[in-house]
């Protein structure tokens, strides 16, 4: 027999996992019917519903997806937050690389609480949110209306902030830099950018994306296709620092110069953005405050805290901060055509 749900609940009634979920736990939202009918369904299915309590473990559980995934600079530094804040509170700090949902029933005897960082798989955020244990999830998305708590940063408002911020300083055509697709933190930055963009008169927004975040020769078409079109931007603004480093790289290359040309901001701050010349305009993530959150959410939750009592989860998004070196300045009024080199092989 396979095992019982709240998606199989949920199925079995006809009605949302949200429901379920509110009706066994005991929160508001649902009709006392609702809730009658959901606990007698999830008793006649065999489905356990877990109470949690408080714990006396003396560890916190970070788990990431993989090891790949740990390795990023940008989850390092949120780990070197959680570990500070654990140390700090009197717990220690445990890594886990791991997709398997069964894992949390092995961890609840010596665990205070889960920290899920990174991407996971719907599976484990249903599974801990199932689970005895309090837990925090540190990423930028999860899935709609889950009972966990969140902590990120605020990506649309950092997109809008940059915008704006190109706008002052003159720059009307402007480009966003995915780097490679598919990350739903620089998706959510293009959509603030954008936002800005489309509200000041007068200012352009074009996008360019590589195969991957170093691959300048899918830059260097993108800016032949840009020029060839009358297209001549004077700001670029990154997915990451390392997009940003392949950007300047590559303009530097083609004969441009940074930040008399063209500007060029990246993302996140990380230790590559004043490792190159010259230094990278950035926007800095509070990634290792994102970890000292968590912990401090999580303990909140572990030990029923009056302050969260009642609460339903939380969205709590960091704010991040601005960095100006010199890949920024004021808006380039020289066309391309006076500063690139081998102008020709471009064409008219």
């Amino acid at each position: 027999m396979s095992r019982v749900t709240i998606q199989s609940i949920a199925d079995h009634l006809g009605i949302s996992k949200f429901a379920v979920s509110r009706a066994l736990t005991g929160k508001a939202g649902v009709s006392d019917a609702t809730r009658l009918n959901v606990q007698k369904v999830a008793e006649e299915l065999g489905y356990r519903v877990r109470r949690r309590q408080p714990t006396s473990g003396t560890t916190i559980e970070v788990i990431f997806e993989d090891r790949t995934v740990a390795s990023r600079e940008l989850w390092i530094d949120v780990q070197d937050g959680v570990e500070s804040e654990a140390m700090n509170n009197g717990f220690e700090m445990s890594v886990r690389w791991s997709n398997d949902p069964r894992i949390l029933r092995r961890l609840e005897s010596s665990a205070a609480g889960i920290i899920l960082i990174g991407p996971q798989h719907t599976a484990m955020f249903e599974a801990v949110c199932q689970g005895a244990l309090p837990a925090v999830v540190v990423n930028h998305v999860v899935p709609p209306l889950l009972e966990i708590d969140q902590i990120s940063a605020t990506d649309i408002e950092a997109g809008l902030y940059v915008a704006r911020y190109l706008a002052g300083l003159g720059h009307r055509r402007v480009v966003y830099a995915h780097g490679k697709l598919g990350y739903p933190g620089r998706q959510a930055r293009l959509r603030g950018f954008a936002e800005a963009i489309n509200s000041i008169e007068g200012m352009e927004l074009r996008e360019v994306a590589f195969a991957d975040d170093q691959a300048a020769s899918d830059l260097r078409e993108a800016i032949i296709s840009m020029v060839q079109s009358n297209f001549e931007p004077t700001a670029f603004f990154c997915g990451s620092d390392g997009v940003a480093v392949t950007v300047v790289s590559e303009l530097m290359r083609l004969g441009l110069r940074i930040p008399e040309d063209v500007s060029v901001i990246g993302h996140a701050d990380y230790g590559i953005a004043t490792q190159i010349s010259p230094q990278l305009t950035t926007v800095r993530m509070p990634h290792r405050q994102m970890g000292i959150a968590a912990v401090r959410t999580l303990l909140s939750r572990a030990s029923s805290s009056p302050e969260l009592e009642g609460l339903p989860a939380q969205r709590i998004n960091l704010v991040p901060q601005l960095v100006e070196r010199q890949s920024s300045g004021i808006a380039s009024t020289r066309s391309w055509r006076t500063r690139l080199r081998r102008f020709e092989e471009i064409g008219p």
